[in-house]
């Protein structure tokens, strides 16, 4: 039988995350009991919409918009995020006490988010692990004072920590914390695709993600006004774009996309933008697109942060809107081979990922672990 892997995740069904990415390639070893995310601020009059569709959502299921293992289950949580009253916070362990009532052993705690760590006692003597992604002391949305302080009781609880970057793994303590970078899913976007049909014709300066407030919009707009003949595209959810930039003749805004369909944009961009403000998240980040980006064969041009120094000399990184604009000119005259690109990440995959964070669970498994 295999030993069951409790995670404490984002929400299964939403893009998918690093954790979904290494979970996936963890399947045939484990059995997989996710939790949906457990909120990182109190909820307010904005969440209604989501609290609802989390409260209407299967408290347990094997469905997914992909399917699911039979031995991989996905749990919606019942409980109040970051509850701060000893009652709630009591009431709320008790709550998912009883939704996981038939999970029985469980062997080993993955943990994503820190409000995973009101719930560990639930499981007392089973081991630990916390992979950290981000910093969530400067993470949008979040509420950054309570978040740190259940992280930091989380890193005390646990086991051993993996941190997808050199500045959050100074944050831990050095004997049980390790590097466990991002990786991608080279297959998936190395294989040609497509152009898709409404990705405009003729040049392409693209960027997909979320159009959130850690993006340069000046700079943006920069870029728009510098190449009038170029089609600049932006896909994925708008969070904060502003209508200037979007009223653009040649803006191209076409929403979000399921991953799946990304390797198709950015096969067809003729440059990749990474425009990130140099702010605290970006200096810790380590964005899944700019690896999917290279596997793709896109020529990349950045803001110069610390995950995207790995690649200097093959992605263009800039310290100014005009360098990253001159940047701009010359990857259009002279474009790298696509081959040479893919080969930078041809040892990232997320197996190869999935791998060495399978060599430190097994080590940290027991023999024994306490049923809940």
């Amino acid at each position: 039988m295999k030993p069951t892997l409790l995670i404490f995740g984002e929400d299964w069904d939403r893009h998918p995350s690093s954790t979904q990415h290494l979970m996936k390639e963890l399947m045939s070893s484990y059995r997989l009991v996710w939790v949906n995310s457990i909120g990182l601020r109190r909820p307010g009059l904005q969440d209604l919409g989501r609290l609802k569709e989390k409260l209407l959502a299967p408290s347990v299921t094997r469905k997914s918009t992909t399917p699911l293992p039979s031995d991989m289950e996905v749990i919606a949580p019942r409980v109040w995020p970051l509850a701060q009253s000893p009652l709630i916070r009591a009431l709320n362990r008790r709550i998912l006490a009883w939704q996981l009532r038939h999970v029985g052993k469980v062997d080993l705690i993955w943990c994503s988010l820190p409000s995973a760590e009101q719930y560990l006692d639930l499981f007392p003597g089973v081991p630990v692990v916390y992979y950290c992604g981000d910093d969530f002391g400067a993470l949008s949305g979040v509420d950054h004072r309570r978040t740190l302080s259940a992280e930091r009781r989380l890193a005390e609880r646990a086991d051993w920590i993996f941190t997808v970057s050199e500045r959050l793994l100074k944050r831990f303590d050095p004997a049980k914390s390790e590097l466990l970078r991002h990786g991608v899913d080279l297959r998936m976007f190395s294989e040609p695709r497509a152009r898709p049909s409404d990705l405009p014709d003729g040049l392409v300066l693209g960027y997909y993600g979320s159009l959130n407030e850690w993006l340069d919009y000046g700079l943006l707009d920069r870029i728009a006004q510098t190449f009038p003949d170029a089609n600049l595209v932006l896909v994925g959810p708008n969070m904060g774009a502003p209508d200037s930039l979007l009223a653009r003749v040649n803006v191209h805004w076409l929403g979000a996309r399921p991953h799946a369909a990304l390797p198709a944009y950015a096969q067809h961009f003729d440059v990749a933008l990474l425009p990130f403000l140099l702010n605290e998240q970006i200096l810790a980040c380590d964005p899944l697109k700019l690896r999917e980006y290279l596997a793709a064969g896109c020529t990349v041009v950045s803001t110069d942060f610390p995950a995207a120094a790995r690649y200097q000399g093959y992605v263009a990184l800039n310290h100014s809107p005009s360098a990253f604009i001159q940047s701009i000119r010359n990857c259009l005259k002279l474009r790298r081979e696509r081959s040479v690109l893919r080969k930078l990440v041809a040892n990232e995959s997320w197996n190869l990922r999935a791998s060495k964070a399978n060599e430190r669970l097994q080590r940290l498994r027991p023999s024994k672990c306490e049923a809940i």
